[in-house]
């Protein structure tokens, strides 16, 4: 129904297992509720409660839904009937009623099938429907928390029946929420099943086990996926109404009843993918300098496994398309390191493994947040900033994470990035606020250090080395944009061979910070550098598997250099590329035995600027 019944309330009841289904279904479900309706006289109140009143529930209806009356709803010869019948009734000119499971039953995914028998009459409006059971999404109204239609029918179109989705972006308010019909034209004389599955990733209602209508999650946000809480299930019988009633209502076809045979919930029998995360081998501490192998695995008995991400907290370690992963991260970092896994399978069902807790060392010190200090001359990412908390690895003026795109236990804003190649980003840094950096300086010399950021205002950034402030700040000018990016530059910066602590302070509000270059000028001095240039890069296919093309646009004043990273900052392909002019370069890159499945970093560096795409290999 389009009702917008505003009152929802408490969620989840207890599920219990029956017997399964056999109905024919394309996946393996288990039966967890149900009603054959075989008992009683009144609908089973530990699984049904009512809607009751009047008013046009938001569609000017014309019924008045009773509580527990059994001249509306009853228990009969194996059916629940609810009856729709002519009459005056607290002001109303008809009466019906509305069943409803929430808090008796409450589901998030599953399959519902209702075998029902519609009502005829002209005027009549049957719904079998779903709503969330609590608001979690925009004002926590209609139809911001979304409506599931698995059927209705309107007694002006007897041989068809519908199926639509309504939510935030698309709604019948809108006259554009997703629907479909279905032929049906024996829907008021004999019985269907209307049923609908219900994944993380897709909605599908059904007619007699044929597709009606399907809805996609995609990467949608709430406004049209709301659909990622418990909802319950509504029978309900209107008269008239905005749709019901387009085209009048003959009393003299009232009463008339709408016929339920059974309704039946299941789940998926085999749930969530099992993800499990270890060490080759069983170590589960080791000394700073040596190596570590990690592994994932991920397995479901019923789907494939469709992602697999390797993380140290949430910094990702490796990615691929199947159920297995493995890393080896060497010359590890003194610390103490949280090591999980995600996966998904190809039904949209999501998992985590347990955590394995990893210590390097004999005591939980600052330390890289992905085990091994990345390596300069090298890139680091803003948002991966040491491990070891408040005033330790990093300082920020407020207790919480407004950003919460990532570390959201930790203070530091950090949200997602719309940069070229996106990511994450430092976010709103204010006055005095700093974070840390250890790095593996692999030569002494001069660094250009460039910082990647979008700025609402004119800024500078404090670099200290080993506690050591750097003479000059590095600079920037604003963007006038918190998306736009660009490179800032400070020349000059010393660096001893060795582990080093890097600590970047924030010394104006309103910078967006994507990551942090070093490139080495010269061992003994500063070396003149050419202006700034512009380059485009696409990269095709993404993702790839035998081949990668990477196709440079735009102008550069000299060479370039091409190399791509895995997730732990290890170079594993690079090359050169003379300097072209207002001209399209094709470069092709050939994997190499070092580039396994996942997630790499494809980094252009010329003279002046670095610029940055990720690409996957199958």
């Amino acid at each position: 129904m389009l009702s917008m019944n505003k009152s929802l309330g408490l969620m989840w009841a207890g599920l219990f297992v029956l017997a399964s289904s056999g109905t024919a279904m394309s996946q393996d479900w288990r039966l967890v509720w149900s009603d054959e309706f075989d008992s009683g006289v009144q609908p089973d109140q530990t699984r049904w409660s009512y809607d009751v009143g009047g008013g046009g529930w938001g569609n000017q209806e014309f019924q008045y839904y009773t509580d527990s009356r059994p001249q509306n709803s009853r228990v009969q010869d194996g059916l629940l009937i609810i009856e729709a019948i002519k009459e005056d009734f607290f002001g109303s000119t008809y009466t019906s009623a509305r069943l409803r499971t929430k808090g008796q039953g409450d589901w998030l995914y599953g399959r519902v099938e209702v075998r029902a028998k519609l009502p005829a009459g002209l005027g009549t409006w049957p719904a079998i429907w779903m709503l969330a059971s609590e608001s979690h999404y925009g004002d926590g109204g209609w139809p911001d928390n979304g409506e599931i239609d698995i059927m209705e029918g309107v007694g002006h179109e007897p041989d068809r029946t519908h199926s639509a989705i309504h939510v935030q972006a698309l709604n019948h308010q809108l006259n554009n929420n997703p629907g479909a019909t279905f032929m049906k034209e024996d829907s008021r004389t004999g019985f269907a099943v209307y049923a609908m599955d219900w994944t993380p990733r897709t909605i599908t209602t059904y007619v007699d086990g044929e597709v009606n209508l399907i809805y996609e999650r995609g990467n949608s946000d709430w406004q049209r996926w709301p659909f990622d809480r418990p909802f319950h299930l509504i029978l309900n019988l209107a008269v008239g109404g905005s749709w019901g009633g387009i085209q009048g209502v003959d009393p003299n076809d009232f009463p008339t009843r709408f016929e339920i045979d059974y309704v039946r919930v299941f789940e998926d029998a085999a749930g969530p993918p099992e993800v499990s995360v270890s060490s080759i081998g069983g170590l589960t501490q080791v000394d700073p300098g040596e190596s570590l192998s990690l592994s994932a695995a991920a397995t479901d008995a019923a789907s494939t496994i469709e992602e697999l991400a390797l993380y140290q907290r949430d910094g990702l370690l490796a990615f691929v398309q199947e159920g297995q992963v493995s890393v080896e991260l060497e010359n590890l970092a003194p610390g103490c390191y949280q090591i999980r896994a995600d996966a998904v399978d190809s039904d949209g069902w999501e998992a985590g493994s347990d955590t394995l807790n990893v210590q390097v060392g004999t005591e939980c010190v600052q330390a890289p947040y992905l085990m091994v200090a990345p390596l300069v001359p090298g890139r680091v990412e803003a948002e991966y900033f040491d491990i070891g908390g408040a005033g330790e690895a990093y300082l920020d003026l407020s207790s919480q994470n407004t950003g919460g795109a990532l570390r959201a236990d930790e203070g530091v804003d950090i949200g997602s990035s719309q940069d070229i190649g996106g990511g994450y980003q430092i976010e709103n840094v204010t006055l005095r606020e700093w974070t840390e950096y250890t790095v593996n300086v692999t030569q002494s010399g001069f660094y250009r250090m460039s910082a990647r950021l979008a700025a609402t205002k004119d800024g500078s950034l404090t670099i200290s080395v080993d506690d050591v402030e750097h003479a000059d700040p590095l600079t920037y000018s604003s963007t006038n944009s918190t998306s736009f990016h660009r490179n800032a530059v400070l020349d000059g910066l010393w660096l001893d061979e060795g582990i080093r602590t890097v600590r970047v302070e924030y010394n104006a509000i309103g910078a967006y910070v994507n990551r942090f270059e070093f490139r080495l000028l010269s061992a003994t001095g500063l070396e003149t550098l050419p202006e700034s240039s512009e380059m485009e890069i696409d990269v095709f296919p993404n993702p790839f598997q035998d081949r990668l093309e990477l196709i440079i646009k735009g102008k550069a004043p000299g060479p370039s250099v091409i190399s791509m990273y895995d997730v732990t900052g290890r170079r594993v392909f690079h090359t050169s590329l003379t300097g072209h002019k207002s001209t399209t370069n094709h470069v092709q890159l050939n994997p190499t035995e070092r580039m396994s499945p996942g997630l790499y970093l494809v980094v252009i560096q010329s003279d002046t600027d670095t610029y940055t795409t990720t690409v996957i290999r199958r």
